[in-house]
């Protein structure tokens, strides 16, 4: 059975700070910003795991999630790379944190507001959820972001991806993100 159960997430304001708990559903519906860990596995090449994902097939971040209530951004980020991906037993280095403004899906015509915090590690996929994941790839992620700009309307990116994906390579190095 791949359905999770309905559980509250962290409702926040432009600058992070708590406003309450919030189902995931109501959040999305009415555009409410709420917590969302994100994690970049990297290789020896300098390349990203992109994830394929099992909800509709978008390309999407190495692993990421909705923080629970009670969880802090890093205990989600860890909980998602073992749920994702099965990684277990690496450090998490914090590269920053944004907020994205993504298009919203047919399902759920709201704008998704997302307040992200960005962790990465070096690290190999193990054993994927394929309730979650269809497949798991590595790419150079400037190229990622080349191929991001001619996605406007967020058909084959997910937005957070595209929001997070701009933080990292400012993080990483100089690149023009507009």
């Amino acid at each position: 059975m791949c359905q999770e159960p309905e559980k509250p997430v962290i409702w926040v304001n432009e600058n992070d700070e708590v406003l309450g708990e919030v189902t995931r559903v109501k959040a999305h519906a009415e555009s409410l910003i709420h917590r969302v860990s994100a994690v970049y596995l990297t290789n020896f090449k300098g390349e990203i795991l992109i994830q394929v994902r099992g909800d509709g097939g978008k390309l999407d971040h190495s692993a990421a999630g909705h923080v629970d209530a009670g969880e802090d951004y890093e205990t989600a980020a860890y909980r998602e790379l073992e749920e994702e991906l099965g990684v277990t037993g690496v450090k998490l280095t914090e590269v920053g944190c944004c907020i994205s403004n993504e298009v919203g899906s047919p399902k759920e015509p709201a704008r998704r507001r997302h307040a992200f915090a960005v962790f990465e590690c070096q690290a190999e996929p193990g054993v994927t959820n394929p309730c979650e994941v269809i497949r798991v790839y590595w790419n150079d992620p400037r190229k990622v972001w080349r191929e991001m700009q001619l996605d406007a309307r967020e058909k084959k990116y997910t937005g957070g991806f595209k929001t997070t994906l701009a933080l990292y390579l400012k993080k990483k190095g100089p690149i023009a993100t507009t």
